[in-house]
Formats: structure tokens, C-alpha cells, sequence
């Protein structure tokens, strides 16, 4: 039975999780008992009496709060009881991220991969999905509860300060996981176009996005179309084969951050994680949140910051002109992802607003013109 043939089934007769191994449709479809198999496991005696679900939305996946009581094993115990749920409930959801290969990402990053660093990102209790429905569901902490998270719109202008911190979050997780075993479950950034590719057609639609685009693009990158995928291919082959490797977050734009009460950057949203060279994530967050002005003004100090911090918490860093030519070369796959996002076909979901598509486009293709990305690679 496919995933139209489990969707299907799971009207007629919804599954009831009570073990571990089940994956509920939604954070609303769990039971007291599967809430106890997942969260309670390692406390003996302790159980989940009774949870809520007090706000949502629908979105890629579906988002619930959800709130837990414990008995008194696991209240003294200090099991947490301020969660935040993740499912792809919706078929449209469940072909979006199985289609795309993120099906497993979060459950990779939060079940092996996130206590692995000290990075400023949610904590998780459980995440899990099913090859054959698709089903997914992570439970994570509730940032907005516990830390006071604001989560920062996609086309937000950051301060110079705010993104010294996001730099030097992405080196934390860099520099903790450089070369570890753990990340080897992960796709590489050259079978990620691949999939791309595969599942949107992603150089022709990229094509037509640079003509939807062409008022945000520099004139000299006009026409250039089919040269920004090669390059764009070629870059993320160095970031495969020529970079040591360490967990990227994947989607590392603006949109996927927030800032704690505290004013400390995270990312949220683990679905892309990957494994590659670190100037994938520090290109694509540095050129999609900052002004081309104000990244012409930041970026080799937020280089410098970005160095320090790697080499502190463990990974091998370049000197600055290789770790810059790193940068220059990455700088692509912030481009031609949204380019793609925008020239999307009539069948195609909408993942982006056309608005959002076209003001993170002005400031990656500002940066690509800016930093002769393509001298960088030689072609």
C-alpha cells in the first residue's frame, strides 16, 4: 500500500499509536500511552496522565503545541512538559518532504545528531518516521515557551550583531561534528541537487525563475541562466568531494532562525540536514539575511568571527583567503534555490510567496555578482 493507499486507510480507520514503533498522524492523534512509550522511557514508573494541544498551524508539516502531565515519577523526574509537535499529516505534506528526501531529517538530527553540540537550537524528546505511509512526527521543545523564541521572518534585516551570533551558531555545530561518523547517515550536498533535480526539474524551472526575477537580478547575470547551475553543481561537488565534512543544517536561510529572550540566533526546521563543506551553510545564511549593503560592509568580519568560533569549538580552520574563496564558491546554491522556489510550474506547490522568493533572490544574486563567484570556480 502506497502513501495515497495509507492516507486513505487512515480515514476509514485512523491508527491508534500506543507503542514506539507507531507514528501517529498528528501531535492531536496521540494517545496518553504512546505519549508515556516515547518521553517516559529511561524513568521507570513515570507515565503521561493526560496532554492538551493548545495552538497550531498547517504549513510543510503540521504544528502543535502540546502541552503534558506526568505523573509523580516523571514530575520529579522534571520530564519536560512544554513540547512542540512537527507531522506530516496532509498528503500534500507527506509527498512535499518523502518527495523531497527529508522524510527522516529531523528524526537523524534530533535522535543522534543533537546532543551532539551545544549549539543554540531546540532540544528533542522524539522523532520518527514510516517508509511506507510517509507518517512523520518530531516532538521538540516549545522555544517560544521555554526560551521566549521570536522567529524571524524570512526577508528580516538583521543588525550586524545579530549576525556575529547566527555565524558563530553555525560554527558551533560545524566545529563539534567536523568529520564525525555520526553524520555518514546523511545525504551529501551532490545526491541533495540531485533530488532536486529529480523531483522539480530544478535548472529548467531555475531558468524561468531568472526571467520571473530579472528586476532583482544584476544585468551582468542576465542570460546566464544554464552558467549559474553548472556553477551551482560544480560548487556543490567541492562541497562533497574537496571540503572536510561536517552536519549542515541544509536550509540555513534567514526564515529557518529565531532569538531567544535572551538575544541568543538559533536555527529551528532540521528536515534538509546534510553532511558537506561548512561554506554551504555560512554562504546561504550570510547572503540570503543580509542587505547587499549592509554584507558588503559584514562579511569579512563575520568571516573572521566564523573562523575563530570554528577553530574553538574543534573543527579544522582554513586560513582566510582559502576559507573566502570557500565562500565565493558556495555562494550559488542561495540563488538557485530560490530561483527555482520562484519558477515553479503551474503543478508545482507554491513553497514560498513570490514577494518573499524575489527579495531573497535581490540579495543573493547581488552577492553572487559581487564576490565574482564564478572566477571563484574558473568558469
Amino acid at each position: 500500500m502506497g502513501v495515497l493507499g495509507c492516507a486513505l486507510a487512515e480515514k476509514v480507520r485512523p491508527p491508534t499509536p500506543r507503542t514506539a514503533a507507531d507514528v501517529p498522524i498528528s501531535g492531536s492523534h496521540v494517545t496518553p500511552e504512546w505519549l508515556t512509550a516515547v518521553l517516559c522511557r529511561g524513568v521507570p514508573g513515570a507515565h503521561v496522565v493526560s496532554f492538551s494541544n493548545p495552538s497550531g498551524s498547517s504549513g510543510s508539516t503540521e504544528r502543535l503545541a502540546l502541552r503534558v502531565v506526568y505523573d509523580d515519577a516523571g514530575q520529579r523526574a522534571g520530564l519536560p512538559t512544554e513540547l512542540f509537535t512537527k507531522a506530516g499529516t496532509k498528503v500534500s505534506q507527506r509527498l512535499l518532504t518523502g518527495g523531497a528526501g527529508v522524510l527522516h531529517g529531523e528524526e537523524h538530527f534530533y535522535m543522534s545528531l543533537r546532543d551532539k553540540t551545544t549549539m543554540e537550537a531546540p532540544r528533542g524528546y522524539w522523532a520518527k518516521a514510516d517508509n511506507r505511509s510517509w507518517r512523520s512526527i518530531t516532538i521538540m521543545e516549545d522555544i517560544v515557551a521555554t526560551r521566549g523564541a521570536r522567529f524571524v521572518g524570512p526577508t528580516e534585516r538583521l543588525t550586524e550583531d545579530q549576525m556575529h551570533d547566527l555565524v558563530r551558531t553555525l560554527a558551533c555545530m560545524h566545529g563539534q561534528l567536523w568529520e564525525d561518523p555520526a553524520i555518514t547517515v546523511l545525504r551529501t550536498l551532490r545526491q541533495y541537487i540531485d533530488r532536486a533535480s529529480a523531483m522539480v526539474a530544478a535548472r529548467d524551472r531555475a531558468a524561468v525563475g531568472m526571467d520571473r526575477a530579472a528586476q532583482e537580478i544584476p544585468a551582468r547575470l542576465h542570460g546566464q541562466a544554464d552558467r549559474i547551475y553548472e556553477a551551482t553543481v560544480r560548487s556543490l561537488n567541492i562541497g562533497t568531494n574537496e571540503m572536510p565534512q561536517t552536519l549542515l543544517h541544509g536550509d540555513a536561510h534567514v526564515g529557518q532562525t529565531y532569538v531567544t529572550a535572551e538575544g541568543k540566533m538559533g536555527y529551528a526546521d532540521w528536515h534538509h540536514c546534510l553532511r558537506g563543506g561548512w561554506a554551504f551553510d555560512f554562504a546561504y545564511a550570510v547572503n540570503s539575511a543580509c542587505e547587499p549593503e549592509d554584507r558588503r560592509e559584514w562579511e569579512r568580519g563575520l568571516m573572521e568571527t566564523y573562523l575563530n568560533s570554528l577553530a574553538e569549538y574543534g573543527g579544522a580552520a582554513p586560513s582566510f583567503d582559502d576559507a573566502w574563496l570557500s565562500y565565493r564558491q558556495q555562494s550559488f546554491w542561495p540563488l538557485t534555490a530560490w530561483l527555482f522556489t520562484i519558477g515553479r510550474a503551474w503543478y508545482q506547490p507554491e513553497m514560498q510567496p513570490v514577494d518573499r522568493c524575489k527579495a531573497i533572490i535581490r540579495r543573493t544574486a547581488a552577492a553572487v555578482d559581487d564576490l565574482d563567484a564564478f572566477g571563484a570556480l574558473g568558469i
